[in-house]
């Protein structure tokens, strides 16, 4: 409004200007004057009232339709009141959803947490977020249906979603069906039917793209301009929450791959010991997961389990070595392994949620009764994380291979002792009970079949407890691989049982799941066939020459 006052008056005054400049210059009577100036005022008038004037027609307009009754008063309120319940809900949804995704560190469950909030914001049936892989110029995408997982591979350019990674555009259909780009091949794969989509390309902070969501299915007609606002502003946020969570995974894995390898090296000075320090850690893990801890004190408990017995590198190898009992004198130097765990892990900088871990792996020795070493803890003064590692430590040394001053046992007798040292108030009974209950002895008992000079594997068959956390919608999978693997076994897998099996290879090593698609006795063995279900492109191409194309049995 003030700036309309500004204009009517700077227009007059320059109406009086140039009346003024005329009057200096000519000679003309005063009736023509006057007729300029009113010609003159007219045309200023009418440009600066226009917007008043398209305003009013527009207000008068909806007058007349409320007076006729064409539209009530109460529906243009309801009308008003629902865009802003909109407009407000939309951005306290996205504030909420950043608020999340900013808090979750593993980029599996981040993915799904974009999805499920992405669908959920845009009232849809279902998204599908893409990840663009610069080395194959792939969209790929998991997408877990009903009871069958498959891959999505799309080459950029191909597709309504690749069409939006080439290009950059949001790209919003209405109907899927009249538009050239869409591939009906993926409803076919998926068993889903597509009538709308809207996406739109994420990009990291280079610019460079980093993925595509795709939503399908508006549950109330197509998407409009509003969603592809909120799309927009969503795939921002997941964008930083992709690159962020992705930074903190290769920090983890590069941490991981350390004290993993630290921990080996550590192993192989005795031979006897060597991968102990590995199998500890994934006992101590499955009685972690059975006793229903959180992710991150599993880490915990994972990465002190791997690192328990740093300290041994401080002991003198003719001692750690000596193929005796050890002397009373030795023992207190083998004892002190635990101390220098501390210390030596004590000089490793730690993020916040790991700053107990030296603690804590120096204290697998502990009892509750207070007959342990190196602190003489006893009960609660005992981290939970301590015992499950003790529980595991103390198994692990009893069946593993021989050791110079003992031979290995059965794990019968090793059970034995352990519910024996539980009952004596040495070991958490809680912790022992579950072990052997839940059969947490068995998950690093695996068979090994040589298949060739370059190619071994080992293998064991999943539970359901453990397979449904890895594949939580997968029952019947379908084969994404080129073909199996056809070995000998003595023992009989039923067809369709999982397998986790790491596959060993000149120079690469590599785990992976399958399922059992095929199995023929032959003589006293069995000819068993296996399909793999998340078998990565260069592990593929590694085995090319071994994959086999063999006919299922039942």
């Amino acid at each position: 409004m003030l700036l309309l006052k500004l204009k009517f008056i700077l227009s007059y005054i320059l109406i009086s200007l140039v009346v003024l400049l005329i009057a200096l210059k000519t000679n003309l009577p005063l009736t023509l004057l006057i007729i300029i100036i009113v010609l003159t005022s007219i045309v200023i008038g009418i440009i600066n009232t226009s917007p008043i004037t398209k305003l009013y027609k527009s207000f008068y307009k909806l007058f007349e339709k409320l007076s006729s009754g064409d539209i009530k008063s109460d529906d243009t309120s309801k009308y008003i009141n629902k865009s802003i319940d909109r407009i407000l809900n939309g951005f306290s949804s996205l504030i909420d959803i950043s608020r999340k995704l900013s808090k979750e560190t593993s980029l599996e469950k981040l993915l799904n947490l974009i999805i499920e909030q992405t669908t959920d914001l845009l009232k849809a049936e279902r998204t599908t977020l893409f990840l663009y892989s610069p080395e194959t110029k792939e969209l790929w995408s998991y997408i877990a249906q009903e009871l069958e997982i498959s891959e999505i591979r799309l080459p950029i350019g191909k597709g309504i979603a690749g069409y939006s990674a080439e290009t950059g555009k949001i790209v919003n259909v209405a109907d899927v069906q009249k538009d050239n780009r869409f591939e009906s091949s993926f409803d076919k794969i998926t068993g889903f039917k597509t009538r709308n989509v809207l996406c739109v390309p994420m990009f990291n902070h280079k610019s460079e793209l980093l993925g595509v969501i795709q939503v399908l299915n508006k549950k109330t007609g197509s998407f409009d301009k509003y969603d592809e606002l909120l799309l927009t502003a969503l795939s921002a946020q997941a964008s930083v929450a992709i690159e962020n969570t992705k930074l903190y995974e290769l920090q983890e894995e590069l941490f991981r791959n350390f004290i993993k390898t630290t921990a080996a090296i550590i192993d192989a000075r005795d031979p006897t010991t060597k991968g102990h320090s590995d199998r500890v850690a994934k006992y101590s893990v499955g009685i972690a997961r059975a006793l229903g801890l959180s992710d991150e004190e599993i880490k915990m408990i994972e990465y002190a389990a791997i690192l328990h017995d740093v300290g041994k590198i401080s002991i003198p190898d003719e001692i750690l070595k000596k193929p005796e009992v050890y002397s009373k004198e030795e023992f207190e130097i083998i004892k002190n392994h635990a101390n220098y765990t501390r210390e030596i892990l004590g000089n490793i900088y730690y993020s916040t949620d790991l700053k107990e871990l030296p603690f804590i792996a120096s204290s697998h020795h502990e009892r509750l009764d207070g007959s342990g070493y190196p602190y003489g803890l006893k009960e609660k003064d005992i981290p939970i994380y301590a015992r499950i590692i003790g529980v595991a430590d103390i198994f692990d040394a009893l069946v593993s291979s021989d050791r110079p001053y003992k031979p290995a046992i059965l794990k019968e007798e090793a059970l034995k002792i352990l519910k024996e040292q539980s009952e004596e108030n040495k070991l958490d009974k809680k912790i022992v009970d579950i072990f052997i209950e839940n059969k947490l002895y068995n998950l690093e008992r695996r068979e090994y079949v040589r298949i060739s000079v370059e190619l071994s594997i080992e293998y064991r068959i999943l539970t359901q407890e453990e397979f449904k956390p890895k594949f939580p919608a997968l029952a019947k999978p379908k084969d994404i691989s080129a073909g199996g693997l056809l070995f000998e076994t003595k023992e009989s897998i039923p067809i369709g049982n999982f397998l986790d099996v790491k596959i060993h290879l000149h120079n690469f090593d590599f785990e992976v799941i399958a399922t059992v698609v095929r199995k023929v006795k032959i003589n006293d063995r069995y000819q068993t066939g296996i399909k793999f279900i998340n078998l990565n492109k260069e592990a593929k191409n590694r085995l090319a020459k071994y994959l086999s194309e063999f006919e299922k049995t039942s």
